[in-house]
């Protein structure tokens, strides 16, 4: 993942409300494993390691985020697991299998995660994060952003 999906990522998780997360959680696991199928193709083992790695680790946090007072989350636990056995296994063959395999669970959660999203109209659950304007001003390649420079944000005391 470059540097630039990583900021991007960021940006959707601090203004993000509590089903807004989960999706950029999930678009997260989508970017590692379409990396990892790159890596895998043009042989770097790095990349597509790394790339492995980081989807197991979001899929952990997302285990370890579910609220067992609901029964879907039993379920939810149970795809999670199989997608982290499916990443090993491509971690331990080097072969795009277990990605493939893992993608059949993920994108379908995912769209279905998209549409929660899509309905879910509270609010931010970082309130006293940056505000951050795209478009303000262009750079000869790219697009500068300006930052509300507000003083009253991280933890209050």
């Amino acid at each position: 993942m470059n540097q630039e999906a990583i900021s991007a990522f960021t940006r959707r998780i601090t203004s993000g409300n509590k089903s807004e997360i989960i999706t950029v959680l999930f678009d997260m696991i989508q970017v590692d494993l379409d990396d990892a199928i790159a890596g895998i193709k043009n042989h770097e083992q790095e990349e597509y390691m790394e790339a492995l790695r980081h989807a197991s680790e979001v899929l952990e946090h997302l285990q370890e985020a579910l609220d067992f007072n609901y029964d879907i989350s039993k379920d939810l636990y149970s795809l999670y697991d199989y997608a982290k056995r499916a990443i090993a296994k491509s971690m331990y063959t080097g072969r795009e299998e277990g990605i493939l395999d893992a993608k059949e669970v993920i994108d379908p959660l995912a769209e279905a995660f998209r549409e929660v999203a899509e309905n879910d109209d509270s609010g931010p659950l970082m309130e006293n994060a940056q505000k951050i304007a795209a478009g303000i001003t262009y750079g000869r390649n790219d697009v500068n952003e300006a930052v509300d420079g507000d003083g009253n944000r991280g933890f209050l005391a």
